[in-house]
């Protein structure tokens, strides 16, 4: 998986409250060390905020995002969007008039992700991505990926980069295009709804 960039402000407002959870911690630790009459070396106690807000980080990040009581407070704008994704593009490749049949699995946390796109001839995985939520037309995930082909493809395919364009729609289907670089240019519509969370 890798990074991706969002236009919400929610990362900085989590951020900042996992840090101040983690001094809280913190200083929790330190008074109930003391309670205890326990002494721990200095450099167990210095960094233990450090300690703290990267296990709550990583929680977060992995899990605590997805929660639903989080998700109900509608602090969290960014969607999730993980899961596996069942559909068809139409292609310039044959001026779009048979629908291929693709899967598209989605594997995502709250600051990383990977789309990795599967049809009958080629496979395909994402380079960097974007997920802008104050589009004018909702919710929007861009990507660059890369295509290999497989080796029963047709001679003319060959690997090759492009981009893609998907409007979430009413949080069970994602729609929109794509286009590909030097040596395929081609381009189309992608269609997928999503069958698995």
């Amino acid at each position: 998986m890798h990074p991706y960039s969002t236009d919400s402000k929610e990362r900085e407002q989590v951020l900042l409250a996992l840090a101040a959870l983690a001094i809280v911690l913190a200083l929790a630790l330190s008074l109930a060390l003391k309670a205890a009459h326990l002494t721990v070396p200095w450099w167990l106690d210095a960094p233990a905020t450090m300690g703290f807000y990267g296990i709550l980080f990583k929680w977060f990040d992995e899990r605590l995002w997805r929660w639903p009581p989080i998700r109900w407070t509608r602090l969290l704008k960014v969607p999730i969007l993980a899961g596996e994704w069942q559909g068809h593009v139409l292609s310039s490749f044959d001026d779009h008039k048979k629908p291929h049949a693709i899967t598209l699995r989605i594997k995502q946390t709250w600051t990383r992700i990977v789309v990795l796109l599967s049809s009958g001839t080629s496979d395909s995985h994402t380079l960097t991505a974007s997920i802008q939520i104050a589009a004018p037309e909702g919710v929007v995930l861009t990507y660059q990926y890369q295509n290999q082909p497989r080796p029963d493809a047709l001679k003319t395919m060959e690997m090759h980069i492009g981009t893609a364009r998907l409007v979430f729609m009413d949080g069970s289907a994602l729609e929109g295009y794509y286009y590909s670089g030097r040596g395929r240019r081609e381009f189309g519509s992608i269609h997928v709804v999503r069958v698995k969370s």
